[in-house]
């Protein structure tokens, strides 16, 4: 992963206060100028998609999503992200192999929840066709599978 410089590193944690005091398009700014330095930095990239996504530019998100999962695949937030980008877009197929391929080979902390809501969706008969994955991964997860699952 590229370093950041000092400059860099400061302008980075001045983005991440902004994006959490909700001024996300100040955040926004900063981290294109970030981008065009430091286009192969994960924390960049993943923040820069990360706020695209949540302000509904979901889309556009994508792409920086895939690129800083492909440098950082261990970060769960950008997974996540990514798996509800493609959800919002009703991209389910891809969707659901985002969050199989990251809990293939990391444990679930932010996806446990996930978890939980895919085990109710299959009550409901939504999501079948992963049905066996979505067990398979909330068990090695320890989420609780109801009884109507087993």
């Amino acid at each position: 992963m590229e370093k950041l410089n000092e400059e860099d590193i400061s302008k980075l944690k001045n983005a991440i206060n902004l994006q959490k005091n909700d001024s996300d398009e100040e955040a926004l700014s900063i981290l294109w100028d970030l981008y065009k330095r430091n286009s192969e930095n994960g924390k960049v990239i993943g923040l820069l998609g990360l706020i695209l996504a949540k302000t509904g530019q979901r889309a556009k998100a994508i792409p920086y999503l895939e690129k800083a999962i492909t440098i950082s695949p261990r970060s769960e937030l950008v997974s996540m992200s990514l798996y509800n980008s493609y959800v919002e877009i009703e991209k389910y197929d891809i969707a659901f192999n985002v969050i199989f391929e990251y809990l293939k080979l990391y444990p679930a902390d932010l996806y446990l929840t996930t978890l939980e809501e895919l085990l109710e969706g299959l009550l409901k008969g939504y999501g079948t066709t992963y049905k066996d994955k979505i067990i398979f991964h909330a068990k090695k997860n320890k989420v609780p599978i109801p009884n109507e699952l087993q």
